[in-house]
């Protein structure tokens, strides 16, 4: 089996109120048996950087610690370097380019199916094109959207079972949600998509670049 947790950063929102032109999902994978050691990489890297002054009742985010002037790029890096040296450790993603999908019907779709669709594509290509048939994702369900005719979990599992059926493949997908302050694994992926974002938004790859051997499936839609 593997872990899967998901995170994405942007927005992916096609209103004219949105603030971002890409959006990003990512997937971080690890073999369970490497999870306690994450665990204690990043349990360590924050009990540092409480002893310099971050308020351990605010959340370690890429965002928030690249922010605060006492921290900002040196300890994002060092989060990310911990984390990469992990065997086991991958990184999927797809990001998105909306200034370049013109349809309209997607344009004017509401958020959840547009965030279900392309969690859906990149997923299925992981399951029956990179082999990985036993997998356990969690997500954040704090920050998924659901519209009134399929919710999140419920899509996905359409939509790999269906392929599965299609390929006449054996799969086994659990789907869990859960909160980043319960999962270390949501917290990690938090660091690696936020750097993913930054570089398709702001040209900014220098924290991507800290992770490139460890990128296992790259989806890009118009991204120049």
């Amino acid at each position: 089996m593997i872990l899967l947790f998901q995170d994405e950063s942007g927005d992916c929102s096609f209103s004219q109120n949105s603030c971002y032109r890409h959006f990003v999902i990512t997937f971080l994978s690890i073999d369970p048996t490497q999870l306690n050691k994450l665990k204690r990489r990043l349990k360590r890297k924050f009990k540092s950087f409480i002893k310099k002054g971050w308020n351990k009742s605010e959340e370690f985010k890429a965002s928030r610690l690249n922010r605060d002037v006492r921290f900002g790029k040196s300890a994002v890096s060092s989060v990310l370097n911990t984390l990469v040296k992990i065997p086991s450790l991958e990184i999927s993603y797809i990001a998105i380019n909306k200034e370049k999908i013109t349809n309209q019907s997607f344009r004017q779709a509401p958020y959840g199916p547009a965030y279900n669709y392309f969690t859906g594509v990149l997923l299925s290509e992981m399951m029956f094109c990179d082999g990985m048939s036993d997998i356990h994702l969690v997500y954040d369900k704090r920050n998924k959207e659901t519209h009134t005719n399929k919710h999140y979990r419920e899509y996905l599992e359409t939509i790999i079972f269906g392929k599965a059926l299609e390929n006449n493949a054996n799969v086994n997908l659990h789907i869990e949600g859960g909160e980043s302050h319960k999962f270390y694994g949501l917290l990690a992926v938090d660091y690696f998509s936020w750097a993913l974002f930054r570089k398709f938004e702001y040209k900014d790859d220098s924290f991507s670049n800290l992770f490139k051997k460890k990128l296992k499936r790259r989806r890009e839609w118009y991204i120049e």
